[in-house]
């Protein structure tokens, strides 16, 4: 799923953003969800204030969400976008006109195996090493955030025995994840083709897993991901899977022609990468929920139901395009050498967009100059 140049264009823009509002549906119940899918978008409303726009930290740091703990370490804070429970949420008025979309265009959905994605974990008395990377920006601890541009003296924790994607195999995604216990920080690193591990990468994040990080919209970039989301809650990890339940959204990477042109809502931050024609495809940073009244009388095991469940209550959100007719969703694999069963994992092969529902939209951003 090759996409170095376009996610390069996208980390190397800085244009200004312009914001439309679209219609909310949500009762009492679920009231807390649509806010919190909404507020994330009024956030990043695009005037470069990092406190206004980046929150990295502040009051909602000092809970952390709940399920699996990565290394003693939450995946951010309860009011994160992907920990947002949407089991309750009304659909979009447009849901179904979004659905119908979808698939015309890429009407395939897969559970991409075997896993590519790795994390690795490191004490927090782990020294840093230099970086060669064309951009570098993130988190601090403290949550605020900060871009040190294409020439900073960037650092990361990196072990000399790190593993990470398609290592050593050119011209394809490469992602590293380092998470770093203690502060819970997590550097994650992407490029087509890195020249070692420590050289020639595109750009360097750094997320703060405490904290509940959006990178600003004024800034008009990506991530490790297109739509400029961290990439470790989005994958589907064999060790999470074991503890029976999932307690976040999960990413979908997207068929080329899937992706809404020139259009993004929160967690993204970003839209470069847009196939499908005007006004057609779902935006990056979408949620789309797995109806409760989807049937897995014929699934067998326990693996791919973890899944179905994580899918009914938080959803899924795209954050990736690839040059393959499918949407995949993201499969990884533990340190230790634990994979997912793929027989059990195919499983999700049956899903079809008619499934989903698309949740309230929210704030969509129009980048200006977004051909």
């Amino acid at each position: 799923m090759s996409r170095g140049p376009l996610l390069l264009c996208a980390l190397c823009s800085s244009l200004a953003a312009c914001s439309s509002r679209a219609a909310l549906s949500g009762d009492a119940g679920p009231a807390d969800a649509a806010s919190a899918l909404d507020a994330s978008g009024d956030a990043t409303s695009g005037d470069g204030n990092p406190q206004a726009d980046a929150n990295g930290a502040g009051d909602a740091a000092t809970q952390d969400a709940p399920g699996f703990a990565f290394a003693g370490c939450p995946l951010f804070a309860p009011s994160y976008a992907y920990n947002v429970d949407v089991s309750s949420l009304t659909p979009d008025p447009d849901s179904q006109s979004y659905i119908s979309s979808l698939t015309s265009l890429a009407p395939s959905i897969a559970a991409e195996f075997p896993g590519g994605e790795y994390y690795n974990v490191v004490p927090a008395s782990q020294p840093d090493v230099a970086v060669g990377t064309a951009a570098y920006y993130g988190f601090d601890p403290d949550g605020g955030f900060f871009y040190a541009g294409a020439d900073a003296a960037a650092t990361a924790p990196i072990p000399a025995n790190v593993v990470y994607e398609n290592a050593g195999t050119p011209n394809a995604d490469h992602h590293m994840m380092v998470l770093e216990q203690g502060p819970c920080l997590l550097y994650e690193l992407y490029a087509s083709n890195p020249s070692s591990s420590t050289t020639g990468w595109s750009v360097l994040v750094l997320w703060n897993l405490h904290g509940s990080p959006e990178i600003p919209a004024s800034y008009d970039i990506g991530s490790t991901t297109q739509a400029g989301t961290p990439l470790l809650p989005g994958v589907i990890w064999p060790s999470e899977i074991a503890t029976g339940e999932i307690h976040h959204a999960i990413d979908i990477v997207m068929a080329d022609d899937a992706i809404m042109p020139c259009a993004y809502v929160p967690p993204a931050s970003t839209v470069r990468y847009s196939g499908a024609p005007a006004g057609q495809g779902i935006p990056y940073g979408a949620r789309l929920r797995l109806k409760s009244s989807f049937d897995t009388s014929s699934f067998t095991g326990t693996q791919a139901l973890v899944v179905v469940r994580a899918l009914q209550r938080y959803g899924m959100i795209p954050t990736d395009a690839s040059g393959e007719s499918r949407s995949v969703f993201r499969l990884g694999q533990d340190a230790d050498g634990g994979t997912l069963d793929q027989t059990d994992m195919n499983q999700l092969g049956v899903l079809t967009w008619s499934d989903f529902d698309v949740m309230p939209l929210g704030t969509v951003t129009h980048p200006s100059g977004c051909p």
